[in-house]
C-alpha cells in the first residue's frame, strides 16, 4: 500500500464515511421517485404520457448507476476499507467472471485466462478491479464476439497483469482522458456512470501500483497494471 500520514488516512476515511451516508440517503429517496414513475407508467393512458414517464423512469436509472459508481469511488480512495491479504489472484479473477456472467454469455465472449500468482492486496478490491477491466472489453466490443486474454508476467517492479481484448479500441487522442473521474468517451447512450476505469486506477494505485493502456495494436486494446510481489516472492 502506499505510504501515507495518519492524519491523510483518517481525512480519506472520513471523507469516505460522509460519501457513504450522503448516497445511502439520496438513493433512498431516488427509489422513492422511482418507484412512483413506474406507477406512472403503469397506469398511463396516452402514448405521451407514457413516453414521458418512461424518460422519468430512464433518468432514475441512471441515476442509480451514478450513485453506485460514486459509493465504489469513495470505497477506491479509502485506505482503511483495504483489507491486505496473501491470495490467488485466480481467484479474484474467477469472483470477476462470474459477476459478469451474464454479459460474456449475451456476447458469446472467450475469456482466456492464463496461470496467474500468488498477490498481497484486498482480495474484493482486486476482484472488482478485474470485473471493470473485462467488463470494459464486453461494453466495447467489436463487430466480432470478443475474445479476452488475463495475463501476468513476473517484472522487477512485481508482477505485470494484462487485460487484452479484440474491441472496438481506443484513439490516441482520448487515451490521457480514460482514467478521469465522469470522462465518458462514447457519450450518453453507452450505459455507466464515467467512472470504472478511474475507480480501477485508484484500486491499483492503492496497492503501490500502475495501470495504463496499450492501444498501439489493431484490433482491441489492453489493459496493463502491475502490483508490487507478495512479501517473501
Amino acid at each position: 500500500m502506499n505510504d501515507k500520514s495518519a492524519s491523510e488516512i483518517q481525512l480519506l476515511n472520513e471523507v469516505q464515511q460522509f460519501l457513504q451516508s450522503a448516497i445511502h440517503d439520496l438513493r433512498a429517496a431516488n427509489r422513492r421517485t422511482s418507484i412512483a414513475a413506474e406507477l406512472l407508467v403503469q397506469s398511463a393512458n396516452d402514448q405521451e404520457r407514457s413516453d414521458l414517464a418512461a424518460q422519468i423512469a430512464e433518468g432514475f436509472t441512471k441515476t442509480e448507476d451514478l450513485l453506485t459508481g460514486i459509493g465504489s469511488y469513495a470505497i477506491a480512495v479509502a485506505p482503511g476499507s483495504y483489507k491486505i491479504a496473501l491470495f490467488p489472484s485466480a481467484r479474484a479473477v474467477r469472483f470477476a467472471l462470474a459477476n459478469l456472467d451474464r454479459q460474456i454469455r449475451e456476447t458469446g465472449a472467450a475469456v482466456n485466462v492464463a496461470d496467474l500468482p500468488d498477490i498481497s492486496g484486498d482480495r474484493d478490491r482486486v476482484a472488482e478491479l478485474f470485473e471493470r477491466l473485462i467488463g470494459n472489453s464486453l461494453k466495447f466490443k467489436g463487430p466480432e464476439s470478443p475474445v479476452i486474454d488475463v495475463t501476468a508476467t513476473r517484472v522487477p517492479e512485481g508482477w505485470l497483469f494484462s487485460v487484452k481484448d479484440n474491441g472496438i479500441g481506443i484513439a490516441e487522442k482520448y487515451r490521457d482522458r480514460l482514467f478521469i473521474p465522469f470522462r465518458r468517451l462514447h457519450g450518453a447512450d453507452v450505459p455507466g456512470a464515467g467512472l470504472g476505469l478511474a475507480i480501477s486506477r485508484k484500486i491499483v494505485e492503492a496497492h503501490g501500483g500502475r495501470i495504463w493502456v496499450d492501444a498501439s495494436t489493431e484490433p482491441g486494446a489492453t489493459f496493463s497494471f502491475w502490483l508490487p510481489v507478495a512479501d517473501g516472492d
